[in-house]
Parts: C-alpha cells; structure tokens; sequence
C-alpha cells in the first residue's frame, strides 16, 4: 500500500436534507480520501449508517451540531473502532504503519456561544485525549471557530507563520490548549496562495478556521494542505484536505476453524461412550432442582455440550458438503487440490465413460476424430 494518506475536513453546514449524503459521497468521488471529518452533520442518533463508510455521534432529540466521519473503502478496512463523544466530538481509530492512528473530529461552538459551552467542548476533548492509546498517531480536526491570526511570536512550538485574519478570544484558547497538549496547527505551516489556505472567507476577511492539528513530533508527517473550492455542497466552508505520510494496513483476523464433536465415535466406540455418559451424569447431578422451566433445558443444553467437548474429538466442518475431509487435510498441508471429486467417485466416472465408449462408437462420424483411439487430431 502506498506510504501517503490524504486526509481532511469540510463542516458541510448540514446533511440534514434527504439525499445530502448521498450527495456528499458523489462530490467526494472527485477526490483521492481515505478519512474525511465532517462537521454540522445535524442529524439525530448514533453509530454507523449503512454500508459502514459514515459514522456519526449526533444528538438525542434535536437537529443541530453534529460531527461524523466519511471513510474510504480503503479506510473502512482498517477501522479498529470509534467512540462517538458528543454531538460536537467523535473519535476513530485505524490500524496503520508505524503507529496506530487516532482521529479526533470537533465542531467547535460559535465564538457567540457561553464560555461554559466552550470549556465543556474542550473538556470533551480532552476526555477523547485521556481514552487515546499514549503511543499512537493522534490529529485532531474539524470547525474550530477560532481566528489566530500570522503572529506566532511565543507560540511558533504550535504555529507557523502564515494565518489569516486577526487573532480572537477563541484563538487565544485554542493555542493554549494546542501548547497544553503538545499539538501543532498544520494550515500555518504551508505558505500557499490565499484561495488555497482560507477555509471560510466571509466577504470581508480569509478566515483559516477549519483546522488540523497534530503532536509535534509528528508534524513533519504532514507533507501538504490545501483547500478546494471546487468542491460543491452548499456550505460557505471549503473542502480541507492534506497528506500525512502513513500506511494503512488491513487488520488480521484469524478466521476460526468450524469444528463440531464426532458424535459417531458415540456408536462406534465403547470407551468413549461409556466416558461421555459418566462425565454427563456427573454435570447433571449438579443442576440444581430449583431452576424454572426457562433455565433448566438452557443447563442440560450446556451439560450436553461439555460432556461431548470433554470426550468426543472434534471434526472438521467444511462450509459445503460436497467437500471431503480429505481434501481439508490436503489444504492444511497446503496442497493445491485437483479436484473436489473423492477417489470413488473418479473411478466410478472412469468404469461408466469406458462402459459407454463400445456403445457410442457407431454414431460418431468419421470427421470427430479427436480424442478417438487411434485417431489423430489433426486432420
């Protein structure tokens, strides 16, 4: 897999609207992505939508504020699970190279909103910090409604150089956090063309207030960022999108061997049953009397179960009938079988096609020579 993820957040504003998902998924077609945050989802409920590339945390009730997070095909194998926080965070976390990956997507409140509205949206982020794994890859991004401005005088450990606009309160408090937690503001360091660094120009200033943080000592991973205003969903944000050098790698999951107990052994032989019938009586000897109607099959169930795990050998399971044990112990010594036909079965085919060659002899016509004793192929 290549060693580059490109990555990004867009607040779309809302995807409250039938058919915006799908319209979303359309217009991101256009794009290279594995993870996209999204910010302003507005929807209600939790958890992942069908066909599992969009998650969500929204709210219970009501229609507003919402982060989710649209995931590749790529992605979506490599999810190793998400934590939906709050309406305004969720985190993902994904199986990558070197280290594990955590993504955090925020909408942060509006710079109108309560200060005790701002400190529980930090204090939600913060709470994602704690839960992170402390050696993985963590970036957190998304709508964070804050101007910091180009001067980076005493912060150039969480800035670069080339913002825009004027720094506000929000601003303010954000580097602070970003310097609490080690973190760095990614849009600052690239110096790029305005229409490719603004995020949401408001008719008078070039905002950059869709942001993507990351730990400093990985901020050189980041190798580029820019935005698209070619990207189409009616929201006055633009898409936000950059390169961090990573690798997805597909997690491995063992499948399981399907096996079930030999219950023929039980006929065949005399040890074994005489063992499964005393190691079954002893188990239900101790199922307790009191049990209701409900309970009390669920036990003998269970009883049943261990006696024949504890005395029986177990079997191979193959997922179609027609597949012999044989052929199952040719692939565990990874053997290429030839064919899925036991060896009667080849025999008898072999007898019947000798069988009908004296017979269909005599309506074939001289011109059907091929594969014909004494015959050539080639006229």
């Amino acid at each position: 897999m290549k060693d580059t993820l490109t990555m990004g957040t867009w607040n779309v504003q809302t995807l409250w609207v039938t058919g915006k998902l799908e319209l979303l998924r359309n217009e991101i077609k256009r794009f290279r992505f594995d993870v996209i945050g999204i910010s302003e989802v507005r929807w209600t409920g939790k958890g992942e939508i069908s066909g599992g590339d969009f998650i969500l945390p929204g709210e219970d009730t009501t229609h507003n504020r919402g982060v989710g997070m649209l995931l590749s095909a790529r992605a979506k194998h490599t999810l190793i699970g998400y934590n939906p926080i709050s309406s305004r965070v969720v985190t993902a976390r994904f199986h990558t190279t070197p280290f594990k990956l955590t993504v955090i997507q925020v909408y942060a409140p509006t710079p109108a909103s309560l200060d005790d509205e701002i400190e529980l949206f930090y204090d939600s982020i913060e709470h994602a910090l704690t839960q992170t794994p402390k050696k993985d890859i963590v970036i957190v991004t998304g709508d964070w409604n804050a101007k910091f401005g180009s001067e980076n005088t005493n912060w150039e450990l969480v800035m670069g150089k080339y913002g825009y606009s004027d720094k506000n309160e929000r601003g303010d408090r954000l580097t602070e956090f970003a310097a609490l937690h080690s973190l760095y503001i990614c849009n600052t360091r690239f110096q790029q063309k305005v229409n490719r660094n603004q995020t949401s120009p408001d008719g008078v200033d070039n905002n950059m207030i869709d942001l993507v943080l990351i730990q400093m000592r990985w901020k050189s991973s980041v190798t580029n960022f820019r935005t698209f205003q070619s990207a189409d969903i009616s929201s006055d944000h633009f898409l936000v999108l950059y390169n961090i050098k990573l690798r997805l790698k597909r997690r491995c999951i063992k499948p399981q061997q399907n096996r079930r107990p030999n219950v023929n052994q039980l006929n065949k032989n005399q040890k074994t049953r005489e063992a499964y019938q005393a190691r079954l009586d002893s188990r239900l000897q101790d199922i307790d009397s009191d049990y209701n109607l409900e309970e009390h099959p669920a036990k003998v169930e269970d009883a049943i179960k261990e006696a024949l795990q504890a005395t029986v050998a177990t079997t191979k399971r193959a997922k179609k009938p027609w597949v012999s044990e044989q052929t199952l112990d040719l692939a565990d010594a990874n053997y290429r079988t030839i064919s899925l036909i036991n060896h009667t079965g080849k025999i008898l085919l072999t007898v019947l096609l000798n069988r009908l060659k004296r017979y269909l002899g005599p309506y074939l016509s001289e011109e059907q020579a091929g594969f014909r004793q004494d015959r050539s192929t080639v006229h």
